[in-house]
C-alpha cells in the first residue's frame, strides 16, 4: 500500500532564516510575536515543518519573547532540541544565552561550585541573568517548570523568579500530555495571568496533532488572545515544499508487546527490507527493545543504537539501526544525520501510529521510503486490499479500526481538582500537603514561618483560586466555590487522610512510581546507573539486590552522591547482569487493603501498608531472587493502590483498560498502583455509571 507524501505551501514573504521562504504558520507566529504582548499561540503543523524555528528565530534575533523556557516531554528530546537551537544560534550570530536544564545538570553545576548552593538557587540565578541581558532560552522538561511554580524546590524564591522574569513558555508535543498534566498546566497559567505584576504572558503550543479539548479550554475558560495558525488567508504561494515522503506501508499482525518476537521470526526478511538504508525500530516495552537489539548485534555487523527508558546508548555517532520504545518516538529529531528511510513499528492506537509513522520525514529525492507496522488483526484485514491512500484518508480509516484510550473526564471533578487546591492553598497560606502531613505527624499547631501571602491578601487570593478551580475542573457541573472549599477544608487540620494521600500522589508530574536504583554491568560505557520500575526489574532482570552500602561499594564513586540523593525515592538497589528471555511471575501478597471487603461501587484508591511482592521463576527453579531488602521497604512505605475484584488480565478486558496500565495480581483480584490506581478508578466509575 502506498501512502502519499505531503507538501506544504511556502509564501512570498520576508524569510525567517536565510533566503528560505516561510510557511503560513511561521508568518502568523512571527506577526503575533512582534505585535501582541499577551497571547496563546497554537502552532499545529506536520513534523519537520519548522515549528521550532517559528519561535526560536525571534527569540534569538529580537527581544520580543524575552526569557523563554521551552518544555519538551522527555530529556532526550530536550537535549536534541538544545543542540538544534544552539546550531541555529550560531547561524544567526546571536548573543543570546541558551541553557539545557535537567535535575542532573543542575546537580553537576552545584557540585562544581566551592560553596553551598541548592539546585533551585542555580536555576533562579540562571533566569535572573538572562533577564538582565534582555532574554535567553532555557531548554528543559515540564517537571522542572511545574515543580518550580508549585514551590517544591528548597529555594523559596524560585517560584516568584519564574513568574516575574520568564516572559514566554513554549510547550512542545503538547498533545502527548495526558488529561491531568494538561489540566494542571493550564490552571497554573490561568492563575499567573490573573496575578498582577507577573511577566509570564506569552504561551506557545507546538503540536503535529490538533487538540480540540485544550483549544476549547484556552478560549472558553482562560480567555485572552488565542491565535491558531491552522487558519490563514495568505494567497501569495511561491512553491510547495515536501515535508513527508511517499511511503510503502505494510500492516502485519502482532499483539501488544509481541511485535519484537514477530520481527525476530522473520529477521532475514527485515535484513533485506533494510538494505543499505538507515532504519528505526519502535516497539512497546523495554524488554522487546533489549531482546531485538541484542539479536541484531549477534546476527549482523550493523551499528545498533538502543534507546529505551532502561538503556540509553549515546547519540554522538551515526547508526545503522535505532531500536527504541516510547522514549524514541518523541526523544529524537529524525533529521540530518539521524534521518531514516526504513521504519518498523508497532501501532495499536491512532495517536501512537501517527506519532511513530511521522518519524519518516524530510524526504530525500529518488529515495524509496518503506514502513512495516505491527497492528491488531482487524486493522490488518481492513487495509488488506488498499492500494493507495492520502495521509488524511489513512488517518480517517485508522479511526474506524483503532481506538485511543478513553479520556475519563470524571477524573477532573473527582480527583484532579485536589492538585489545584493544594497549589492555591500553599500559595495563600504557605501550607501544602507535605507541610500538612508533617504538622499532623509532629503535632505542631503553627504554620511554617516562610511561604504564603500577607494576611491582607491571602484570603482574597484563595477565594479567587477556588473560582478558577470551579471553572477548570467542574465544567458543566453545578458546583460552587464554597462547596469545593468545604469538601477539602484546611489541609493542616484535615481529618480525611485519604484526601491528603491523594494530593501527595497527584503532586508528582509523572506520578510516584515504585522504582529501584540499578547499575547495569552490560552498559558501563554509556549510562549504567539510573532508576527504573521495580516490577519490570523483578520480572525481567537477572540481578543481585543489595543493601545501599554494598551497592555503593560495587558502583563507581562518581555515582555515590546521586545514590544518596535518590535514596528516599527508591525501594532498593540492584546490580544487573542481563535481561532474561522469559519473565518471572510477580504478584502482591500481604495484608488486605481496606477496600477489599467493600462492594465495587464503594472502592477507592488508598494508601495500603503491609503489602509485599512475591516473585517466582517457573522457567528456572534454580533462580531464587533474594528480595527481602526491598520487601521491608515496600511494606513500611506503603503502596498507593486500587483493588479490583478480578485478575489483571480479566480486569483489563472487562473494563477496556489501556494496555500500558499495570495491574498486579493480588489474591483473587488485582491491584492498580500509583497514578494508575486513580485512572482505573475513574474508568470503573464511568463503567458503573453507564451500566
Amino acid at each position: 500500500m502506498i501512502i502519499d507524501g505531503l507538501a506544504l505551501s511556502r509564501y512570498d514573504e520576508e524569510p525567517l532564516v536565510g533566503n528560505h521562504y516561510p510557511y503560513a504558520h511561521q508568518i502568523i507566529a512571527r506577526d503575533a510575536i512582534r505585535n501582541i504582548d499577551e497571547f496563546f499561540l497554537y502552532l499545529t503543523s506536520p513534523t519537520g515543518s519548522g515549528k521550532t524555528d517559528s519561535w526560536a528565530v525571534p527569540a534569538l534575533k529580537d527581544n520580543d519573547l524575552g526569557v523563554v523556557i521551552a518544555l519538551y516531554p522527555t530529556n532526550a528530546l530536550a537535549e536534541d532540541q538544545y543542540r538544534s537551537i544552539t546550531r541555529l544560534k550560531k547561524s544567526l550570530n546571536s548573543n543570546k544565552e541558551i541553557q539545557f536544564v535537567t535535575a542532573d545538570k543542575l546537580g553537576l553545576k552545584r557540585d562544581e561550585l566551592s560553596y553551598r548552593i541548592t539546585k533551585g538557587e542555580i536555576l533562579a540565578n540562571m533566569v535572573r541573568k538572562m533577564a538582565l541581558h534582555g532574554g535567553g532560552i532555557i531548554v528543559t522538561n515540564p517537571d522542572i517548570f511545574v515543580y518550580a511554580l508549585k514551590g517544591y524546590y528548597y529555594d523559596e524564591y524560585l517560584q516568584s523568579v519564574f513568574k516575574n522574569h520568564i516572559n514566554t513558555v513554549v510547550f512542545d508535543e503538547f498533545h502527548l500530555y495526558d488529561l491531568r498534566q494538561s489540566d494542571i498546566i493550564l490552571f497554573l497559567l490561568h492563575d499567573i495571568l490573573c496575578t498582577e505584576g507577573t511577566a509570564m504572558r506569552k504561551f506557545i503550543f507546538l503540536s503535529a496533532t490538533p487538540n480540540e479539548e485544550m483549544k476549547s479550554k484556552i478560549k472558553n475558560v482562560i480567555g485572552g488572545c488565542f491565535i491558531d495558525t491552522s487558519y490563514h488567508s495568505a494567497t501569495n504561494i511561491i512553491d510547495e515544499q515536501p515535508i513527508m515522503p511517499e511511503v510503502e506501508l505494510e500492516f502485519r499482525h502482532a499483539h501488544r508487546f509481541m511485535a519484537g518476537e514477530s520481527f525476530l521470526k522473520d529477521l532475514e526478511y527485515f535484513k533485506d527490507f533494510k538494505g543499505e538504508q538507515r532504519m528505526a525500530i519502535i516497539f512497546d516495552s523495554a524488554h522487546e527493545v533489549a531482546v531485538v537489539s541484542e539479536a541484531l548485534r549477534r546476527n549482523t555487523d550493523w551499528d545498533i543504537c538502543e534507546r529505551s527508558g532502561f538503556r540509553k546508548d549515546p547519540m554522538d555517532n551515526s547508526f545503522d539501526i535505532l531500536v527504541g520504545n516510547k522514549a524514541v518516538e518523541v526523544g529524537i529529531d529524525f533529521k540530518g544525520e539521524y534521518a531514516i528511510q526504513r521504519l518498523v513499528f508497532s501501532g495499536h492506537t491512532v495517536s501512537e501510529f501517527l506519532q511513530r509513522f511521522g518519524r519518516l520525514r524530510n524526504p530525500i529525492p529518488d529515495v524509496t521510503y518503506k514502513a512495516v507496522c505491527f497492528a491488531p488483526l482487524g486493522v490488518v484485514d481492513y487495509f488488506n486490499n488498499s492500494e493507495r491512500l492520502s495521509r488524511q484518508n489513512l488517518e480517517d480509516n485508522l479511526k474506524k479500526t483503532m481506538h485511543d484510550p478513553a479520556i475519563v473526564k470524571n477524573f477532573r471533578w473527582r480527583y484532579g481538582y485536589l492538585e489545584a487546591y493544594e497549589y492555591i492553598y500553599k500559595n495563600a497560606y504557605g501550607i501544602g500537603v507535605n507541610e500538612a502531613l508533617l504538622m499532623q505527624r509532629t503535632g505542631c499547631q503553627y504554620p511554617p514561618q516562610t511561604g504564603g501571602l500577607p494576611s491582607d491578601k491571602k484570603h482574597d487570593y484563595f477565594r479567587r483560586g477556588l473560582e478558577l478551580i470551579r471553572e477548570h475542573y467542574f465544567i458543566d457541573r453545578n458546583e460552587t466555590a464554597d462547596n469545593i472549599c468545604k469538601s477539602v477544608g484546611l489541609l493542616e487540620k484535615s481529618t480525611n487522610k485519604e484526601t491528603l494521600e491523594l494530593m501527595e500522589e497527584l503532586g508528582s508530574f509523572r506520578g510516584n512510581g515504585i522504582d529501584m536504583a540499578y547499575y547495569d554491568l552490560n552498559n558501563q560505557n554509556n549510562e549504567p546507573f539510573s532508576t527504573y520500575n521495580a516490577f519490570f526489574l523483578l520480572r525481567w532482570a537477572n540481578m543481585d539486590i543489595l543493601e545501599k552500602k554494598k551497592f555503593k561499594r560495587q558502583v563507581p564513586a562518581k555515582y555515590h552522591k546521586k545514590i544518596d540523593e535518590i535514596s528516599d525515592k527508591v525501594v532498593g538497589y540492584a546490580i544487573i547482569k542481563n535481561l532474561m528471555d522469559k519473565p518471572r511471575y510477580v504478584k502482591m501478597v500481604g495484608r488486605n487493603p481496606k477496600s477489599v471487603d467493600l462492594p465495587e461501587t464503594e472502592r477507592k484508591p488508598e494508601k495500603a501498608y503491609g503489602l509485599l511482592p512475591l516473585v517466582k521463576n517457573f522457567n528456572d527453579p534454580d533462580d531464587r531472587l533474594d528480595i527481602i531488602r526491598i520487601v521491608n521497604t515496600i511494606k513500611s512505605k506503603g503502596v498507593f493502590c486500587r483493588y479490583l475484584a478480578h485478575s489483571g488480565k480479566v480486569s483489563k478486558r472487562f473494563y477496556d483498560l489501556d494496555d500500558y496500565t499495570m495491574l498486579i495480581n493480588f489474591k483473587d483480584g488485582s491491584l492498580a498502583l500509583g497514578l494508575d490506581a486513580i485512572y482505573v478508578d475513574c474508568v470503573i466509575y464511568e463503567s458503573l455509571l453507564t451500566t
